[in-house]
């Protein structure tokens, strides 16, 4: 069951919120988007696979999807997914094509934050919305393309890897224990996992549950330290430290920029099975 609502349209993009509530499943049967489109992950993962590709989607990476590269979407983890969809005009998207080629990306600090920009500010589009709307566009179709493809092998590694830390995001296994459930040494997963993903295990992992704070900061969360346990920080101001680093402001005044989000009133629904 999902449900995809428009929150706000402008300068040829189409934003919507797009709720999975999926159960675990495997690759469902292949389909395509009938716009091109720019889609952020906000919680969760899901598992897309695109011109013989893999990869594990969660809020550490932008995505991207045009009509002439079907996939197939599957569910590795309980509890779906969270996404926002930019859907862009066929003429903008022909601007900057490459993105598209690639498939996916990195999220950078300064994307993540601009996308909460966006949605913080959707209730009501104005300039500062489209202003906001026009740098987020500028820094997605801006991703770098690889340099090179992984091996395989390195890529499948790394995609295992991504699984695990996604199905223990509030408790983090040991490297010696993550690398010998994937069949590896702790230094080749190490080495291996910086190379592919263009971050270290360590900084990838700190980032997801991070940018999972953001989003339950969004929702209304008020107990920071009970947030910070629980994410598996070890108290409060080490919580506090983390999430300016990466997000630029503490999470008291994230949450107060945030709660214009909160009053967001979809354009429409559309739910389906």
């Amino acid at each position: 069951m999902h449900t995809r609502s428009v929150l706000a349209e402008g300068l040829g993009v189409t934003v919507s919120d797009f709720v999975c509530r999926a159960r675990v499943h495997p690759e469902g049967a292949e389909e395509a988007n009938e716009q091109p489109s720019i889609v952020f992950l906000r919680r969760g993962a899901f598992r897309r696979t695109q011109r013989g590709a893999r990869v594990l989607a969660c809020a550490n990476h932008v995505l991207f999807f045009h009509p002439d590269s079907p996939y197939r979407i599957a569910h590795p983890h309980v509890g779906g997914d969270e996404c926002t969809i930019f859907t862009l005009s066929p003429r903008l998207a022909e601007r900057r094509p490459k993105p598209f080629l690639a498939g996916h990306g990195p999220c950078s600090p300064r994307l993540a934050r601009l996308h909460f920009e966006v949605l913080a500010q959707a209730a009501e589009p104005a300039l500062a919305w489209e202003d906001a709307l026009a740098a987020l566009l500028d820094e997605a179709l801006g991703v770098p393309l690889p340099a090179r493809a992984a091996p395989s092998r390195h890529r499948d590694l790394t995609e295992g890897a991504k699984s695990a830390l996604q199905a223990r995001i509030t408790a983090a296994p040991r490297l010696a224990e993550l690398a010998r459930s994937l069949g590896v040494s702790p230094f080749h997963l190490s080495r291996t996992f910086a190379r592919v993903e263009g971050i270290p295990l360590r900084c990838y992992f700190l980032r997801l549950r991070l940018r999972d704070a953001a989003v339950r900061l969004t929702q209304g969360e008020s107990d920071l330290s009970a947030l910070a346990l629980e994410l598996g920080f070890f108290d409060h101001s080490h919580f506090t430290n983390a999430f300016r680093r990466e997000w630029g402001v503490g999470p008291r005044a994230f949450r107060e920029r945030a709660r214009t989000s909160k009053q967001l009133r979809p354009v429409s629904d559309t739910p389906a099975e």
